[in-house]
């Protein structure tokens, strides 16, 4: 029996042994270890730390939502942490990003600016993260109205070389609105070289607004005409992800892309240069948006004639603006109390349609009969009169339809080209907008 267990023991011993080199031990995270111990050590010397971090951890789930109620209750979380440990910069930089989601420039500036001084010189830096709130700073400062803070804070978040393009874009922003224009193009240049710029379409259309500002025409339309190869609908300035800089601000860069189009829209230039007039009263820029106004009331409208795909009869669209332009002062006069408002009159003709084909002959195997179908009918002739769907209705619904109602008689008299060619039409169209 006494020799027996040793043996057994062996045994034992040989198959651990075995299985253990068959199926190693997970290894040990050495970095998860020393957070755990951190936390323990944390909680054990600051038992506010814990919930600070289970109310940091709500709040950024809610911020993921990325909507307004959400950013709102994460504020009313970071509130919380802030009181539990007011020398931690970690919620003092998500509040920040809160309050830029919510557009509260002045709380989202200060907050930053706290999480940057907090921040522990011998922590090593998330270069990713650091960019972020640097940008974000710099955006928020700027719409602060702390411009010259703003432009510090971009050109050394661009100079550091992480995230140059977009900072360079919004350094050029900036400069724009502190009327440093030289300065404003040569950011703005730059950032078109960089590989991370996040939008060119509107790095393209800001160095349009700084040529234009800066006297330099022939550049603004040349940029802006590269910006509508990449933006032809110009969302990038409808739809901005962060407000642009300026009141009025979107619509001037509106007016100066339609002022700048191929071909012109003298139309929708004019409302949206008035449009800027009336929503930035303090604007330096107003003298050069009048500069463009007096240009832009020279131009004998319409400068062109749209003609609308479908039809495929011949229309000398010159001979058709020729007869458009006679008319066009009395159009415009009925658009008097809608200034902000242009309307599109879309004018259709046709020519003789061609007889009805004639019953073939039975085929003498089928003794079936074939009638060729008929051209396709033309649409009526005729005279529509709409609100452009360019402009948002500033004015009442009433007041529209009276200008379209006003319109409609003078542009149904016009003599436009006859169609001479059977079953076939044209579509013509062009703007009307207020003297």
């Amino acid at each position: 029996m006494r020799r027996v267990v040793p043996f057994l023991a062996v045994t034992f011993a040989a198959t651990a042994w075995a299985q253990s080199k068959k199926y190693p031990p997970e290894p040990i995270d050495k970095d998860q270890e020393v957070a755990e111990r951190s936390k323990l050590w944390d909680n054990a010397t600051n038992p506010r730390s814990e919930p600070y971090r289970d109310l940091v951890a709500d709040a950024k789930q809610a911020m993921s939502d990325r909507t307004d109620d959400q950013m709102r209750f994460a504020v009313d979380k970071l509130d919380q942490a802030i009181a539990l440990l007011p020398r931690n910069p970690e919620a003092y930089a998500l509040r920040g990003a809160a309050y830029m989601e919510l557009q509260q420039w002045a709380k989202c500036s200060a907050d930053l600016q706290k999480a940057a001084a907090m921040a522990t010189p011998g922590d090593p830096p998330d270069p990713r993260a650091t960019t972020d709130q640097r940008k974000r700073l710099g955006l928020c400062l700027a719409r602060a109205g702390k411009l010259g803070d703003a432009e510090r804070t971009l050109s050394e978040a661009a100079a550091s070389g992480t995230g140059t393009g977009e900072m360079l874009m919004r350094l050029g922003e900036v400069r724009i609105a502190m009327g440093k224009l030289d300065e404003a193009i040569a950011a703005l240049s730059a950032a078109l070289e960089a590989s991370d710029v996040p939008s060119h379409a509107l790095t393209r259309w800001l160095l349009a607004a700084a040529y234009d500002r800066a006297r330099r025409p022939a550049d603004a339309i040349n940029a802006a005409r590269e910006a509508a190869k990449l933006d032809a609908r110009f969302t990038s300035l409808r739809n901005p992800q962060i407000p642009l800089l300026g009141a009025g601000e979107i619509e001037y860069l509106l007016g100066l892309a339609w002022e700048s189009n191929d071909p012109p829209r003298p139309e929708y230039a004019l409302v949206y240069f008035r449009k800027f007039l009336r929503l930035a009263p303090e604007s330096p820029w107003r003298k050069r948006a009048e500069d463009h106004l007096r240009e832009l009331k020279t131009t004998v409208l319409p400068e062109s004639i749209e003609r609308k795909p479908g039809g495929v009869a011949a229309v000398d669209l010159d001979v058709a603006r020729a007869i458009v332009r006679k008319h066009m002062p009395a159009m415009r006069a009925c658009l008097a109390k809608v200034p902000n408002q242009a309307i599109e009159v879309k004018i259709t003709r046709s020519g003789p349609r061609s007889a009805a084909p004639k019953v073939i002959r039975p085929d003498p195997f089928t003794r079936s009969r074939y009638r060729p179908p008929p051209p396709p009918a033309p649409p009526p002739d005729g005279v529509s009169v709409i609100a452009s769907g360019e402009l948002p209705f500033e004015a009442t619904r009433a007041a529209i339809d009276a200008a379209a109602r006003c319109v409609d008689p003078i542009a149904s008299r016009l003599a436009m080209p006859v169609v001479k060619e059977k079953d076939a039409w044209y579509q013509i169209a062009f703007l009307v907008v207020a003297p």
